[in-house]
């Protein structure tokens, strides 16, 4: 079972305003101020804290199980990814989720990911991983080396990375 089919079961919803609500009835969400860009909520599953982000339970809802087929993802259809109201929740392909951004957004993302993407050495980014089984703190690593915390996490979850020696 899929983290927001069991937050449904437990009686978690999104209301037609993309407010996240608990069993109880009362408003629960945090939207954090780096890291990640969406609204979610920690809950419990079987012992282990498990993050469900808000978009996803709205999107379960509307479209059921289709949430899951190879291919599909969430879409914010006016670019808010903070806006988890129905109306502006849709699924489709990762295509379509690039185009819901504006033709001159897009054009600039690519242009500055292409301008700051970096390769690692691949020595480096072993090293780093090796790290990470002891230290396990995508944080400290960051500011040990100074590389932005979604960096290091991407270099140690990804599996290539690096240039070729």
């Amino acid at each position: 079972m899929n983290r927001e089919q069991i937050a449904y079961e437990k009686g978690y919803r999104v209301t037609k305003d993309g407010e996240f609500l608990n069993p109880k009835g009362k408003k629960v969400g945090y939207i954090p101020k780096q890291i990640c860009r969406y609204e979610y909520l920690n809950f419990i599953i079987k012992g282990e804290n498990r993050r469900i982000k808000t978009h996803r339970l709205q999107a379960y809802q509307k479209y059921g199980d289709k949430l899951y087929e190879d291919g599909i993802v969430v879409r914010h259809l006016n670019g808010n990814s903070l806006d988890n109201s129905f109306d502006n929740i849709a699924i489709g392909t990762y295509r379509d989720n690039t185009m819901d951004i504006p033709k001159e957004q897009r054009i600039k993302r690519t242009y500055a990911a292409a301008k700051t993407s970096i390769k690692y050495p691949k020595d480096f980014v072993l090293k780093l991983r090796e790290e990470y089984k002891v230290i396990k703190n995508y944080s400290k690593l960051s500011r040990k080396y100074n590389i932005p915390f979604t960096t290091i996490f991407h270099l140690i979850n990804k599996r290539k990375v690096f240039k070729d020696a």
